[in-house]
């Protein structure tokens, strides 16, 4: 019997299931694909706020990348938040003995609330380290704001940066939310030589809690399936999109998007 196509994604635990390794594993089994996962943290969170991380060794982070791949394989890999420059190497050193490697890149540079995920020397190592190994990598307008180093403010600066973060040595290129007109919001796709605008109409919810991991694992699982990047990434629009649009109320904050909306409704009220 044939497998199930394999994604890895290596990031952090998040307490209330909806950012995370969390939501990439429930992305990659909505969509078909076998989940795996390396633990960069352990992070108590809720819908409401982050309270306490607690960060892994690197040499641990490798040993469970390593296993994995070592063991079982990957199709893909996509990484989420790494936390520290520690962790960027140990990730990259196990990566890059693999030339025909897929691995998707979700910053994880800045959280929902602007607070900083990584310092100047996380982000040195994944500029440096992790993107020359990316076949995309996922900034939101503001991440990508850090890894250029300069205000993007309209859509001309979006492209500019999308070709810069490719000149570190990215394949492809997607910022996400670069343009917000009325009630559409465009995505931007560059890979290395043309750009394409994907918009969709903004879904009024508050259920936005890991929307960006959320895509990012879905661009890795339909690629994992076989698919093209611009088919992968319109696919992982589509599907967030819906995820939105089915999304409910969980906790007291920002909950999560509805990643498995295609195979059962919750029971409210």
């Amino acid at each position: 019997m044939p497998r199930a196509p394999i994604a890895l994604t290596i990031s952090s635990s998040d307490s209330s299931g909806g950012s995370g390794v969390q939501a990439d594993v429930k992305t990659f089994s909505a969509l078909g694909v076998y989940a795996a996962t390396a633990i960069t943290a352990v992070v108590a969170q809720d819908t409401r706020q982050t309270y306490r991380f607690v960060a892994m060794e690197p040499a641990f982070v490798a040993q469970q990348v390593e296993s994995m791949l070592n063991d079982i394989g990957a199709d893909v890999v996509k990484t989420g938040w790494l936390v520290n420059a520690g962790i960027v190497d140990s990730v990259v050193d196990c990566l890059k003995g693999d030339p025909d490697a897929r691995v998707i890149v979700d910053p994880s540079i800045v959280a929902k609330d602007g607070s900083r995920l990584l310092d100047e020397a996380a982000v040195a190592a994944l500029r440096e380290r992790l993107l020359p190994l990316a076949t995309v990598v996922t900034p939101n307008v503001t991440e990508a704001e850090v890894l250029t180093g300069r205000m993007l403010t309209d859509w001309n600066d979006v492209r500019e940066a999308a070709a810069e973060i490719a000149g570190f040595g990215a394949q492809n290129v997607v910022i996400m939310g670069g343009r917000r007109d009325g009630d559409v919001v465009a995505d931007l796709l560059f890979d290395g030589k043309e750009y394409r605008d994907l918009a969709t109409d903004r879904v009024p919810t508050s259920s936005t809690m890991g929307t960006g991991a959320a895509f990012s694992a879905a661009i890795a699982a339909t690629l994992a399936k076989g698919e093209s990047l611009p088919h992968s990434v319109a696919a992982a629009k589509a599907y967030v999109t819906k995820a939105l649009q089915n999304a409910y109320p969980l906790g007291q904050g920002n909950g999560p998007p509805h990643h498995f909306y295609r195979y059962w409704r919750p029971l409210i009220g």
